[in-house]
């Protein structure tokens, strides 16, 4: 009885610490959800990133009029600027990646997001290189030409 209560316990205490970690972005996905529906007159929301650069941005995907889909790049700041981009104005998360890959041959992206960099939409790239090194790739969003490559962190 005593093993099924500890058991039990430890079931609760890593659910509870699990549930408490992943709260802020639950929460940061609700209020950029609410965001891109008020202020980038979205009408479906479908996914959620953060990009985290010299500003933050929440970066919600969705549908706007007539079901175009588009990209909400919310930033974090008090006043919450919005701008909404086709998916069609640039290039998709997928070509991007394929530009890191045969260019800089990853041995892992660690994550690839949308976000504002010196005012321009772009595809920030995160991987490791064959050394092991953490690296950025900045591609500008419309054509995916490279903007910035920060090499062995």
């Amino acid at each position: 009885m005593i093993v099924l209560l500890v058991i039990l316990a430890l079931i609760v205490a890593v659910y509870g610490t699990l549930w408490a970690a992943q709260r802020p972005v639950h929460q940061a996905q609700k209020t950029a959800y609410s965001l891109a529906t008020s202020k980038g007159k979205l009408k479906t929301t479908t996914g959620f990133s953060q990009y985290n650069g010299n500003q933050s941005y929440y970066v919600v995907t969705g549908t706007a009029a007539k079901q175009e889909p588009v990209y909400a790049l919310i930033n974090t700041n008090k006043h919450h600027q919005t701008t909404v981009v086709k998916q069609s104005a640039g290039i998709s998360r997928t070509k991007a990646l394929r530009k890191v890959w045969s260019k800089r041959n990853p041995s892992k992206v660690i994550k690839a997001t949308l976000g504002k960099y010196d005012g321009q939409v772009v595809w920030e790239i995160t991987y490791l290189n064959q050394k092991q090194n953490l690296c950025y790739e900045i591609l500008q969003y419309s054509n995916g030409s490279r903007v910035k490559s920060i090499i062995n962190i």
